[in-house]
């Protein structure tokens, strides 16, 4: 199909340019990309970004997503309000890819994908995996960004907020949507972020909330509001989530305040909070998991597949989304842009996107993802639990994190930097 524009030709070649910018890819590597992957291929990615702007017909591999605008930016509501079996979009015929490498770099988070998912993937297409682990998203992102491409990674897994700016500056490669014929699974809720227009750069992974979690067996109360984590009876049994943007964040819900609040006298109240429950902690836990199940602590901030992670050895701990409101939040898979294993990383993303992958990566790390396929074979009690998949009155309370850059992240990292001295 052809369109009636006298101009198309100028439109869409501008039009490659500023994607080419954007993706800061140079014509010489185009060229070669080309050469290596083949032309079709290699153009995917910038021929969907035209087709976008409505200056070319989509390939194929695009237009067979049956993308729908939303502006729901990253989490798929809980089953109860009908979004978590929102249908996956119709199959489409995948391109087969050039052969893979032999091995892959992938960097996640620790327990955070099913028991068997690495050993299944190299049986399957007889790739190596190498499995780097973190233990905080700072640490991640100075990793990933230390060289401007990836810090040697492949693949790995950042929060949905900070897609843009990893796409801003070059960190992460579009993706090769025609390698990825399993991401027609996807939710139709997911399938067009507003953080990642048409997933050109991510595929989204796994969504929670922030809430705490309890031991029973110390603390017999049943509770609901964030002022338990502030309650001098648990003295020394306190954790908190070694997180700066979690842990003002649960200041803020505890105070009343804005969430995500840039102002100094919100930031200083939200700090103060945190001085005045400082001498009740533990400790900031980076292993809330190890921390709670080991006994170390009674109570802590916690996400809620991490809680989940709890009850395999602890069947009795208890999680609580709070009454005032909690954080959600949802992260990715992604491709450095100095991935040395391109293909194997595309390959592992659909791997991870199949309906029974995604299940049991589901199943095992307690966290539920974007995966509509997948629904029918995630746990029953999983989705029925909801301190899991919360109901939709729950969910209207709860609030995503936002990327904090320059002056603002300045305010956030100077007040953090004072607390934890």
């Amino acid at each position: 199909m052809t369109r009636e524009h006298d101009g198309s030709s100028v439109d869409l070649e501008r039009q490659l340019v500023q994607v080419m910018a954007e993706n800061r890819l140079t014509r010489r590597q185009l060229l070669e990309r080309m050469g290596a992957l083949g032309i079709a291929t290699a153009l995917a990615p910038i021929v969907a970004a035209c087709a976008q702007a409505g200056l070319t017909s989509p390939s194929p591999s695009a237009s067979a997503l049956g993308v729908v605008p939303t502006t729901n930016p990253t989490a798929a509501p809980s089953a109860t309000a009908g979004a978590s079996a929102s249908a996956p979009a119709s199959a489409a015929p995948a391109a087969t890819p050039p052969t893979a490498e032999k091995d892959l770099i992938v960097y996640n988070w620790d327990s955070y994908i099913g028991e068997n998912t690495v050993a299944e993937f190299e049986d399957k297409y007889g790739i190596k995996v190498k499995y780097v682990r973190f233990t905080d998203a700072v640490t991640q992102m100075a990793s990933l960004r230390k060289d401007g491409k990836g810090g040697g990674y492949d693949v790995s897994y950042p929060a949905s907020t900070e897609i843009p700016g990893l796409v801003r500056d070059g960190v992460i490669q579009p993706l090769h949507i025609e390698w990825i014929p399993n991401i027609v699974n996807l939710g139709t809720d997911w399938q067009n972020p507003d953080y990642d227009q048409n997933n050109l750069h991510s595929v989204p992974n796994y969504w929670w909330t922030t809430g705490f979690t309890w031991d029973p067996a110390k603390i017999k109360d049943d509770l609901t509001s964030w002022a338990s984590l502030w309650n001098a009876d648990y003295s020394g049994h306190i954790g908190m989530l070694d997180d700066v943007q979690e842990c003002f964040a649960a200041a803020s819900f505890h105070l009343g305040l804005p969430i995500n609040s840039t102002a100094d006298s919100d930031l200083d109240q939200a700090l103060a909070s945190l001085e005045q429950q400082k001498p009740l902690l533990r400790k900031y836990t980076d292993d809330d998991i190890g921390d709670m199940t080991s006994g170390q602590l009674w109570i802590s901030h916690a996400w809620s597949g991490d809680w989940v992670q709890m009850t395999y050895d602890n069947p009795d701990i208890k999680y609580a989304i709070p009454s005032e409101g909690a954080i959600r939040g949802s992260d990715t898979m992604v491709v450095t842009s100095g991935a040395q294993h391109p293909i194997a990383a595309n390959l592992w993303i659909d791997f991870n996107l199949d309906a029974r992958i995604s299940a049991a990566n589901s199943n095992y790390t307690g966290y539920l993802g974007p995966n509509a396929a997948a629904m029918t074979t995630i746990d029953p009690r999983l989705l029925a639990d909801p301190n899991i998949n919360p109901a939709a009155a729950v969910y209207s309370k709860l609030t995503e994190l936002i990327q904090l850059e320059g002056a603002d992240l300045d305010k956030y990292t100077q007040r953090w930097n004072a607390l934890r001295a």
